[in-house]
């Protein structure tokens, strides 16, 4: 049997076949690189909140106090039209977690942000942020 021979006996089933391995190739690679179209499904807005403003998550036993640098961000999100433009920055949980910190001299930490059901975060500007302790007022003693 010469190679032609090998070749186009059976060619549309061994096409199909080598199409079907391409294409249960690309669904396993894809689902394992966590591969997702760059443009966003159909209905979707992007909208961008400034000067969203940074709080800190620290235990309630602790009575130190901080400053934050920078105290707000930038936060990217989207989602259904009618929830993004219905969406306020007080509905955005901009964060610093505290609560497994202690010593916090030149200490910079990641800024989380939760967003309401529906709503995707696309971009946080900055994306750390800065903590110095401030130390405590110091109140003169009452006289008498």
């Amino acid at each position: 049997m010469s190679a032609r021979d090998a070749i186009l006996q059976n060619f549309w089933l061994k096409l199909f076949s080598l199409v079907l391995a391409t294409m249960i190739w690309f669904a396993i690679f894809g689902a394992q690189n966590n591969l997702r179209p760059d443009r966003p499904v159909l209905g979707t807005v992007t909208r961008k909140f400034e000067r969203v403003p940074i709080t800190v998550m620290k235990s309630a036993a602790d009575l130190r106090a901080f400053r934050v640098e920078p105290g707000t961000v930038e936060v990217t999100v989207s989602g259904p039209l009618a929830k993004v433009q219905a969406l306020t920055p007080s509905q955005l949980e901009v964060f610093i977690s505290l609560t497994d910190v202690n010593d916090t001299v030149g200490l910079t930490k990641k800024i989380l942000v939760h967003v309401p059901p529906h709503i995707a975060l696309l971009n946080v500007s900055p994306t750390e942020a800065s903590i110095t302790p401030v130390p405590p007022l110091s109140i003169p003693p009452a006289n008498p």
